[in-house]
């Protein structure tokens, strides 16, 4: 990403209505999956960015690890009081074999610094214990693109079918998959739509992320919103939406 978004998402993370939510579905996933092991569960983040789900893991009472490539979001980590985050770079990271519960990476697949989104999961695939599972979080639709793909160093953004493929080259077996911020969508497609045809560009000339926290009463009702649509995951899925999310599992 360029260099200031990570200090706009470590200032959005703890209050914005996307974070929260998407935070709070990924927690409700992983204290299921304990609660059917029955222990704490050994976590990995691959690409733990500036370290909020590594902290909100961590107070569930899981053991959780984590990497990231930048050195800012591990500078940012570390005010989060993460000190065991590591730099790595996933497209050669080498996990030893089954050690993991768990594998979250969340919105960094689609990033233009993986070169192999396939052989990425195959080194995630690695970590994990036979059965373990693996949580997912990418941008969906191409026809979505917009300024903020740019300033995160979007490489691609995927569909439910393009995902489905990847995960069975990688040979993961899919639990759950839905597209999420679905209610919101409408919303969401005409705002980045229409921001195709105005430029919105920072002081030093880079390109802006989406992420930045509006009023408190309208990240409230958007973050119910969200609220809602998790409880509908729980059941179902959804036909459209602006990212994926996935649940899949390394077969026994």
């Amino acid at each position: 990403m360029n260099h200031i978004e990570y200090l706009r998402m470590y200032e959005a993370e703890d209050s914005h209505w996307w974070y929260v939510g998407l935070h709070k579905l990924i927690l409700a996933v992983i204290q299921k999956e304990s609660q059917r092991l029955g222990r704490p569960l050994d976590i990995f983040d691959a690409g733990c960015g500036t370290g909020r789900l590594c902290q909100l893991v961590s107070r569930q009472g899981h053991r959780i690890s984590g990497c990231d490539l930048s050195e800012e979001a591990l500078r940012l980590c570390g005010l989060r009081g993460n000190k065991t985050a590591k730099t790595a770079d996933l497209n050669s990271i080498d996990l030893e074999s089954g050690i993991f519960d768990v594998i979250t990476s969340i919105d960094v697949l689609y990033h233009k610094g993986i070169t192999d989104d396939v052989a990425v999961m195959r080194r995630l695939w690695k970590g994990l214990r036979p059965g373990g599972m693996l949580i997912l979080n990418l941008l969906a639709h191409d026809f979505l693109w917009s300024r903020h793909d740019i300033a995160v160093h979007t490489r691609e953004r995927y569909t439910k079918d393009k995902l489905c493929r990847r995960l069975g080259a990688a040979q993961f077996s899919i639990e759950q998959i839905s597209y999420r911020v679905g209610l919101l969508f409408p919303f969401i497609a005409s705002y980045r739509l229409l921001s195709r045809f105005r430029r919105h560009w920072s002081g030093d000339g880079e390109a802006v992320s989406d992420v930045s926290l509006p009023h408190q009463l309208i990240n409230g009702l958007l973050l119910k919103t969200i609220e809602l649509e998790n409880l509908w995951l729980r059941i179902s899925s959804l036909p459209a939406g602006s990212s994926l999310f996935v649940v899949a599992r390394k077969p026994r």
